[in-house]
């Protein structure tokens, strides 16, 4: 579990650094790579299927990053990005399209949907930790820049 862990926080850093993260912030985006590892391999430990334990890990690099988001006055794109990057389903993509190169239509095609669950669980984790989040705290303006005005 912490070897999951150590390996998700690693890659979450190399992915933030290779989209330009902010200095200040690579060690808190290595950070929600970290917590989706151990959640995944948690409810992985715990015997939860594939997709509940990516749509927990989803949740708790969402929430990580909504909360870090607040706290630092930064997107929370910054650190959602690499948090994710340690769920996203590359190997189980490729076995997909490597059986259907080999002919193996069946065994592709099963891969792929396997594939499609995963990403849907990732899209619905972060949508809803986003929906949460705004409506339990609306973000606030950037410091310096006041909220416009409406006309009525």
């Amino acid at each position: 579990m912490l070897a999951s862990a150590l390996a998700g926080a690693m890659g979450a850093f190399a992915f933030a650094v290779l989209i330009r993260v902010p200095r200040r912030d690579l060690f808190l985006a290595a950070l929600a790579g970290l917590l989706s590892g151990f959640v995944y391999a948690a409810a992985g430990a715990i015997g939860l299927h594939d997709i509940a334990q990516v749509l927990l890990a989803a949740l708790a690099a969402g929430g990580l990053s909504e909360i870090l988001a607040r706290l630092r006055r930064a997107p929370a794109t910054v650190y959602l990005m690499p948090g994710l990057i340690p769920l996203v389903p590359g190997l189980l993509a490729y076995h997909a399209m490597y059986a259907l190169l080999r002919g193996d239509y069946v065994m592709g095609a099963a891969l792929g949907v396997e594939t499609v669950y995963w990403a849907a669980a990732i899209g619905v984790g972060i949508a809803l930790v986003l929906t949460v989040s705004r409506a339990v705290a609306p973000p606030r303006a950037p410091a310096g820049n006041p909220p416009a005005r409406r006309e009525q």
